[in-house]
């Protein structure tokens, strides 16, 4: 039996070696096990000089790595918001509460985390980096309302007191829109659920704390720290403020001009939109990659063959100066955690890197690709360990279902024709490639009828002749039945044999013979070495790789054209499946969240104006603030991914909070008898800071994220660049089209109602 026993193989930066594979147990954490693990190795090692270990995969380095980028993030972040409200406010004390309500909402939120059960990951620390400039949107709401007051002679006291209470409203009914964005993550199920609960509870949390501090704390510290008048020039803004309301004053004398102009932008990106390039997620960096090694299609390699290319491999890769260390090892001894096959007649590779690389993970894969291109085999390289893609599955699948095995044959023929003639597809592979040759043998039914025999009985008297044993009887010993077979020590049967063959039957009422080539034909054809069943019905798969030049959504749309042009026959289904299936349920549900967010949007925003028309002008900057995320992707050259659409999610309960503001405080001035007109244009002066403020924090708190800086950015990459684009556009339709609409569908004059309570 030793030759049917496959020879273990490892190879260690060229030496031979041994891989060890670790698993946690699900209590534990990755981060600390990972830790434990390596100082154990160092003691090893520095104990023993002729021991060399290499961690080829460690997940923990890059959790650590990940979170570090994170945090840093939201460092950056924070202290960009600081800066901008030093910029605008000109004064340190303001400032400086709105700084201190950046830890206390965090340390809220991460107490609110503890006691749910949401651990520090990936997805819940981003959910953070992403909420740090949403938290100080209400103080800065809250404390440039008192200071304003405050500089218009208000005593602290009071100015702490009613600027709080005047603003009170508009902040709860935005921090309720933010929030509630998330609310119908609830409803979906599935990955979606899975990947997403956290950051959308990470940053409800965040938000509520935020509320909180900027109703109670920012109050309290304002009435203390703001003792007196701080009134500073700021010449710079005031004209910027004179400018404005310029613009402002035109664009209500054109509001045609500004609706078409906005209305054509919402057009070209929606159009720009539908020939974007799709993905559920964005590649992700990492410092671990693996590559498998397998013969090319009809190449048969042996197990030293297979060795020699995988030394080889390793000698070549090692060499690449972003590369650190490269191990190898039989497929059949697959490591956990490794997305390849693991097939026995394979080589599974892994390949770390050096954490200050100089080329990307798509470069450094490239590389490893031209330079073993004279190896004779097949070589997929594996961009990063940490894909999160790899979740759901990558790449093209065709099902062909039906029940016909010739025809699915066929249509698999045909559908590999189509794969062929598609740029960008590679690595196509058919059920059809494991087929096997079988002789059929096909009965004339007529010419068997002649000597009295069925299609039945000529192919039992067949199957008694290729049966090479029988279970003649069974016998007992020691109560264990025993099977006696009588095996046929006869020649194995040929074709030849098999047309020659005499089949019994009857012709004239006479017992009579036929050789089997009279009645029947026998042929040569291929069918598949298994045969497939879903929902009880045969299919068969045709799949392919995309190339780096192309995007899994662009062609999976081109195939599927192509699919629907085929003339599929009758009682058959061909269904392309695979990513681009995972990308449009997981993208449905987002687009259906969405709605059912804006539809909550709209409710809390009825509840806080007590109209109908006011929400309803403010919801216009939704669609009209999606224009601005669809053309920061087109910007950047980033694909539709879900974190991206994760990012219009947020956007719609973001970019309604300014608008919220500017109409709340429209409909005060005119409850105080303020004409619509002077009250649009005096909201406008008023409020353009603390609009301003809001969204410079908000955006420049989530421009290292969009940047990508760090390790595992690309995560979020997408979310940002989407909520920077959409808060950018909807800072000027919340400054421009919300006064246009409120003075084309407010016609009606609003007084303030009196309740006289007399005996």
């Amino acid at each position: 039996y030793e030759n049917n026993v496959s020879k273990s193989y490892t190879n260690v930066n060229g030496n031979p070696g041994i891989m060890l594979s670790i698993e946690k147990t699900s209590t534990a954490s990755t981060s600390s096990v990972c830790d434990k693990l390596n100082q154990t190795i160092d003691s090893l090692t520095n104990g023993n000089n002729k021991l060399h270990i290499l961690s080829l995969m460690d997940q923990g380095i890059y959790i650590d790595m990940v979170i570090n980028s994170i945090l840093d993030n939201l460092l950056y972040g924070g202290i960009l918001a600081i800066i901008v409200l030093l910029v605008f406010l000109r004064s340190i004390k303001p400032t400086v509460i709105i700084a201190f309500s950046i830890p206390m909402s965090l340390l809220f939120a991460v107490v609110l985390m503890y006691f749910t059960d949401i651990s520090l990951n990936m997805i819940s620390l981003s959910g953070l980096s992403l909420g740090v400039g949403m938290l100080v949107d209400n103080s800065i709401v809250v404390i440039e309302n008192i200071y304003r007051m405050r500089n218009n002679g208000v005593s602290r006291y009071k100015a702490a007191v009613y600027g709080a209470k005047q603003v009170s409203g508009a902040i709860f009914a935005s921090t309720l829109t933010t929030i509630c964005v998330f609310l119908p993550i609830v409803f979906t199920d599935g990955i979606t659920k899975q990947i997403f609960t956290d950051m959308g509870l990470t940053i409800a949390y965040s938000l509520i704390a935020s509320l909180i501090i900027a109703l109670t704390l920012v109050p309290c510290m304002a009435s203390k720290l703001l003792t007196s008048s701080d009134e500073k020039e700021h010449r710079w803004f005031d004209k910027f403020v004179d400018f404005y309301e310029t613009l402002l004053e035109k664009a209500l004398n054109h509001k045609s001009i500004v609706l078409i102009g906005a209305l054509i932008l919402l057009c070209f990106a929606g159009f720009s939109a539908t020939r974007m390039g799709t993905a559920f997620m964005p590649d992700m960096s990492s410092t671990q990659m693996t590559a498998t090694i397998s013969p090319k299609e009809g190449q048969e390699l042996t197990d030293d063959d297979l060795q020699k290319i995988s030394d080889d491999f390793v000698k070549i890769v090692g060499k690449i100066d972003d590369v650190e260390g490269v191990g190898a090892m039989n497929g059949s001894g697959t490591m956990i955690g490794m997305s390849s096959s693991g097939s026995s007649n394979s080589m599974s590779v892994y390949i770390v890197l050096k954490e200050d690389m100089k080329h990307s993970n798509k470069e450094i894969a490239k590389m490893i690709k031209d330079d073993t291109s004279s190896l004779n085999c097949d070589i997929s390289v594996n961009e990063s360990t940490m894909d999160m893609g790899s979740m759901v599955g990558s790449g093209i699948n065709i099902q062909i279902k039906g029940d016909n095995l010739d025809k699915l044959q066929d249509i698999s023929k045909d559908m590999v024709d189509i794969l062929k003639n598609t740029d960008g597809a590679i690595d196509i592979k058919s059920s059809l490639d494991n087929s096997e040759v079988e002789q059929r043998v096909s009965v004339n039914k007529d010419e068997a009828m002649k000597y009295g025999l069925t299609v039945a009985q000529v192919y039992q008297q067949i199957s008694e002749k290729l049966k090479s044993e029988t279970t003649s009887t069974t016998i007992t010993s020691n109560s264990n039945d025993l099977a006696v077979v009588i095996k046929n020590n006869a020649s194995e049967t040929t074709i030849k044999d098999l047309k020659l063959l005499e089949i019994k039957g009857t012709k004239n009422n006479k017992d009579a013979k036929v050789k089997l080539n009279k009645i029947a034909t026998i042929t040569n054809a291929t069918t598949p070495a298994s045969i497939n069943h879903k929902n009880q019905t045969r299919y068969m798969t045709v799949s392919a790789s995309v190339d780096e030049d192309h995007n899994i959504g662009l062609i999976s749309r081109d195939i599927q054209s192509k699919i629907d042009d085929y003339n599929t026959p009758n009682g058959y289904e061909v269904e392309l499946t695979g990513e681009n299936e995972t990308i449009n349920s997981t993208m449905k549900d987002l687009v259906l969240m969405i709605l059912l967010a804006i539809v909550f949007i709209y409710l809390i925003m009825v509840a806080q104006f007590q109209s109908l028309l006011s929400p309803f002008i403010v919801m216009f900057t939704i669609p009209l603030a999606f224009t601005g995320g669809l053309l920061g992707l087109l910007v950047t050259g980033q694909i539709l991914s879900v974190t991206s659409m994760l990012g219009f999610l947020i956007l719609a309960g973001i970019v309604v909070n300014n608008g919220i503001v500017f109409v709340d405080y429209v409909n005060q001035l005119r409850l105080d008898g303020v004409d619509k007109r002077t009250a649009l244009l005096e909201t406008g002066r008023a409020r353009i800071r603390p609009i301003l403020m809001t969204a410079m924090t908000t955006i420049l708190a989530m421009s290292t994220m969009a940047l990508g800086v760090g390790m595992g950015s690309e995560l979020s990459q997408g979310l940002s660049i989407v909520t920077i684009g959409g808060l950018l556009y909807a800072t000027l339709l919340t400054l421009f089209i919300v006064p246009i609409l409120y003075d084309i569908f407010h016609r009606r004059e609003m007084k303030k109602i009196i309740i006289d309570d007399e005996d």
